[in-house]
């Protein structure tokens, strides 16, 4: 390690002090997650839509809710938030979002709200402990301006982190368009209604395109002990196709569209892609499910943020220790 490497550890330990954890944390996770609870606040009754959310866009930050029928002037000018709970024990309030409406999309099933973020509240770290690893990270993000492509504010930031509170599952995407095929890890996916799955790919990248010419992906459920094979599959984001005998596990047919997936997945969900809208740094699809297929148990690749898993360590018995992982700003 250079010195100037040194220096920069340093300085983070006595800034974050006992919260001196990796941004990205690694966790496995049983499938459905239940941990964390997210619920919409501002229409009626506050609603569970911790399975009817998902994370659309990086910049503009933007989350898109789904899950009911909500007439549009019960949505605009209304003030809305976003709170994510400990699901169990003490259900304590752990962040908010406040939301400001942008968008609807329409699909064969509810209308999808797309929201961009007006507040942020994170109650995961004492006040002070918060802000300092809000400006490590506003430094990280000054240090990496000439070579990151996605330039986030820091509200979208701050964003990010609660939206990381829930844990989100990582899948290996699979996608055939004619003679071009590839398989890459993503984790700004969710469910947004019965029946619909919603994800974004970076708009940059080949994978946004390919995807976009198939119509079509298969996602699958990777298990914590493949969690880095998984990783070394992120560069293929940048990668029009990849060759199919290179990849470094074996496959098999899903059932619906024959789309190769791999052997150890613990589910398959199988997709067709009905709605596709650029919002900004990220491409954002909405997709039907043609079959959701479990195929084993166990626990599942997923993402928490570093402020998050401290929270977790303090209050739970269950909490592992966290590994490096990807950036949480983008798709892995």
């Amino acid at each position: 390690m250079s010195v100037k490497h040194s220096i920069a550890a340093v300085l983070r330990q006595v800034l974050l002090g006992k919260t001196n954890l990796p941004q990205q944390c690694t966790v496995g996770i049983h499938d459905p997650q239940t941990e964390v609870s997210v619920w919409l606040h501002g229409i009626g009754a506050p609603r569970d839509v911790t399975f009817e959310h998902s994370i659309a866009c990086a910049a503009p930050f933007t989350i898109c809710v789904g899950g009911g029928e909500w007439p549009l002037n019960r949505v605009t000018g209304k003030r809305l938030a976003l709170k994510f709970r400990e699901r169990d024990g003490e259900k304590r309030l752990l962040a908010e979002l406040g939301l400001r409406h942008t968008g609807t999309i329409l699909t064969n099933g509810p209308g999808l709200r797309l929201f961009q973020i007006h507040g942020c509240k994170n109650y995961c770290l004492p006040k002070g402990r918060l802000w300092a690893h809000y400006l490590h990270q506003s430094y990280l993000r000054w240090r990496h301006k000439n070579t990151s492509h996605i330039r986030i504010s820091s509200r979208a930031a701050h964003a990010m982190i609660v939206s990381f509170i829930c844990p989100r599952p990582v899948v290996l995407v699979s996608v055939v368009s004619g003679d071009r095929s590839n398989i890459f890890p993503m984790n700004l996916l969710g469910m947004v209604s019965e029946g619909h799955f919603a994800f974004a790919l970076d708009s940059t990248r080949l994978a946004a395109p390919l995807v976009a010419g198939a119509g079509s992906v298969a996602l699958s459920s990777i298990p914590i002990e493949q969690s880095e094979v998984a990783r070394q599959l992120g560069k293929n984001h940048k990668k029009e196709s990849v060759p199919w005998n290179q990849i470094p596990f074996p496959t098999r047919p899903s059932t619906a569209l024959s789309l190769p997936v791999p052997c150890f997945a613990l589910r398959v969900i199988e997709l067709h892609i009905e709605t596709i809208r650029n919002l900004g740094s990220h491409t954002f699809f909405v997709a039907r499910v043609i079959r959701d297929e479990r195929r084993g148990e166990g626990r599942q690749f997923s993402m928490i943020h570093g402020v998050y898993q401290v929270w977790r360590l303090t209050h739970r018995h269950d909490a592992a220790v966290p590994a490096a992982g990807i950036p949480v700003h983008r798709a892995v």
